[in-house]
């Protein structure tokens, strides 16, 4: 792979992670707005309607993001897209690899390659779950306006999660092992989260809630 491949690998690298920003802020709006809503007394139809648009949002992105690559092409949002061109490219840093791959509790291999298709092998049935629902949401009144459709038949807040941080894994694996560069903090990132907890308390909202009462912050 020239510079040319390493350019595409770089571009479709960046638009998961763009992908991916916009998926975690909108289940941080999702969910925020979700845990303060009994509480919220003015503009709760807008507030209600920027929830739906979120959860589309989330729904949309991770279809992008889980998209399968079709032959002969690839997905610049997608994880399995960025694989394909990455399969591609000298790894600068095989360490990142055993790593990311560890995670997901696969054995150091000879072949780096393997390592990673064994990752991806792992959380395939983790992934076939919880995608049918998503894409279905987006084929239907997501994606076309069917006004009989419903989405209220997506995965859990834990299962978006969980997609989510394995996407955003991934990317950190790209970015260290191929392009040895640091990823944006996307897991980490308040910004929109933050900015919303202003909104709700300047209607009213105080001590906003950003966290459900078992699991780790969403904001």
């Amino acid at each position: 792979m020239g510079q040319d491949g390493l350019a595409r690998l770089r571009e479709a690298a960046d638009a998961l992670a763009q992908e991916l920003l916009l998926i975690k802020s909108s289940l941080d709006t999702y969910c925020i707005i979700g845990l303060n809503a009994s509480r919220i007394s003015s503009g709760k139809l807008m507030f209600g309607h920027l929830q739906r648009l979120s959860l589309i949002t989330v729904a949309l992105g991770l279809a992008k993001v889980f998209e399968r690559v079709k032959e002969g092409g690839y997905e610049l949002c997608s994880v399995t897209g960025v694989w394909r061109l990455a399969k591609l490219a000298p790894i600068e840093d095989l360490r990142t690899a055993h790593e990311f791959s560890a995670k997901y509790g696969i054995k150091t291999q000879n072949d780096w390659i393997a390592e990673i298709d064994a990752v991806f092998a792992a959380l395939r049935p983790t992934i076939a779950r919880h995608m049918p629902l998503v894409t279905k949401a987006r084929d239907t009144r997501i994606a076309h306006l069917q006004q009989a459709a419903s989405i209220d038949n997506l995965p859990s807040i834990a299962a978006f999660e969980e997609l989510l941080k394995f996407g955003v894994c991934f990317h950190g694996f790209i970015k260290h092992a191929f392009l040895q560069t640091n990823p944006h903090p996307i897991l980490s990132d308040k910004y929109v989260a933050s900015s919303l907890c202003s909104v709700l308390k300047l209607v009213g909202v105080d001590n906003v809630v950003t966290e459900f009462p078992s699991t780790a912050p969403v904001s």
